[in-house]
């Protein structure tokens, strides 16, 4: 199981990655926000554990970002704040589950692996615009016809139809879909073409207008 884990305490976070490395999981550790969300976006994991309170990036600003790119996997918040109103806030923001500092190794370890049960179970979510839906799970965009995409192309496809009829700007996308990573506004419009020719080949009835900003808008005729 393979996790990331974003605590900015220096010595909690070692503590934790290692027990978590003892019972066989993979951790990857980070100690900020702004930290999760870029590992979030160049690779895959099984769950995430948060700290709220963190440096650069809060991790409920980060799970924003994170479930705005689309992605889904499982999130435990760890806080110190035992107030349900902030219990609430980290849960509407996208956590799954959270546990409050002072917190017990094994109740992490117990919580992580009935996480990991139920995202098995979970139905995969789509996203859905005109006749066009998109599986994030399996990465596929589907109309009339079915096509894979490339996990940037999904991202950027999702945070296209999250904002339909919207403009999107390049600062924008690349913020989103390429956090931290050196890009520049040909890389968008490369990948803004590459998705218009999948959008094509599926005949979905819906469209990417714009050459320096970006809208999906649904069209009548394919």
């Amino acid at each position: 199981m393979k996790i990331l884990f974003a605590e900015d305490e220096e010595d909690l976070q070692d503590v934790v990655a290692e027990y978590l490395r003892y019972q066989g999981y993979n951790v990857t550790a980070v100690s900020n926000g702004a930290e999760a969300v870029e590992k979030a976006a160049s690779d895959a994991y099984d769950a995430l554990v948060l700290d709220v309170m963190m440096p650069v990036m809060d991790g409920i600003t980060a799970i924003k970002k994170i479930r705005e790119m689309g992605n889904t996997i499982p999130a435990i918040f760890l806080t110190a704040k035992s107030q349900v109103g902030d219990r609430i806030e980290g849960l509407d923001a996208g956590a799954d589950d959270y546990l409050t500092k002072p917190f017990s190794m094994e109740e992490l370890s117990a919580r992580l692996r009935a996480l990991y049960r139920r995202k098995r179970d979970y139905k995969v979510r789509t996203l859905s615009f005109g006749n066009m839906e998109l599986d994030t799970e399996q990465s596929e965009m589907k109309a009339v016809n079915t096509i894979s995409l490339a996990y940037k192309e999904m991202r950027l496809i999702a945070l296209l139809i999250g904002k339909a009829g919207e403009e999107v700007s390049v600062k924008e996308i690349m913020d989103e879909v390429w956090p931290g990573e050196d890009v520049n506004e040909d890389m968008v419009v490369m990948y803004i073409s590459f998705l218009r020719g999948k959008l094509r080949a599926v005949q979905a009835n819906v469209a990417i207008e714009g050459e320096s900003t970006f809208c999906m808008k649904e069209i009548r005729d394919v």
